[in-house]
């Protein structure tokens, strides 16, 4: 692992980035956050990000009254949409989502929406770096979340655990079968 200073968000991003058109209901939005057990969906127009529905407007707008379920997701969406790089240093990131006042902060690259990353995958990154090398059982189960670990789309190496790009196992596996 990098240092912590260095360490990037492109090393913990989820990159399986569940998205709804701007023109779809927020009904399919709120249907597509509980299919995939999450908080939010990040709202496209023409696969371009434009906005986010999170709990927290979907709470707003059923306070207000609103009928919100047949409402685009224009309607509801917060924008405009804060994001991030993922080149951007994890450090940094919670100073922007704090100075921001937000909880998920979608990663662009070009225009196009690459990853997302929330709270819990910033607590997830503190545990490790605090426990590392050795990660308590408990807090394992934790950080090592192999739910979240599959929508990040990064394999783990079957000899040691680590993703496989950043472990020695794979690499030298592979280069001892050419």
């Amino acid at each position: 692992m990098k240092s912590v200073e260095s360490a990037l968000l492109s090393e913990i991003m989820t990159t399986n980035i569940v998205t709804i058109d701007i023109t779809e209901r927020v009904e399919e939005a709120l249907r597509l956050m509980v299919k995939f057990d999450i908080g939010s969906v990040v709202v496209t127009d023409k696969e371009r990000p434009v906005g986010i529905i999170t709990e927290r407007d979907v709470t707003r707008s059923a306070l207000r009254g609103d009928s919100l379920l047949r409402l685009p997701a224009r309607s509801l969406m917060s924008r405009p949409l804060q994001t991030g790089t993922p080149d951007m240093e994890i450090w940094r990131t919670f100073e922007t989502m704090l100075r921001l006042g937000v909880r998920r902060l979608p990663l662009v690259e070009n225009g196009k929406l690459v990853g997302i990353v929330t709270e819990k995958d910033l607590t997830r990154w503190v545990l490790r770096v605090f426990y590392e090398p050795k990660l308590p059982d408990e807090i394992r189960t934790l950080v090592k979340n192999e739910k979240i670990e599959a929508l990040t789309g990064r394999p783990r190496c079957p000899s040691c655990g680590r993703y496989q790009d950043e472990c020695i196992c794979v690499r030298t596996h592979l280069a001892s079968e050419e």
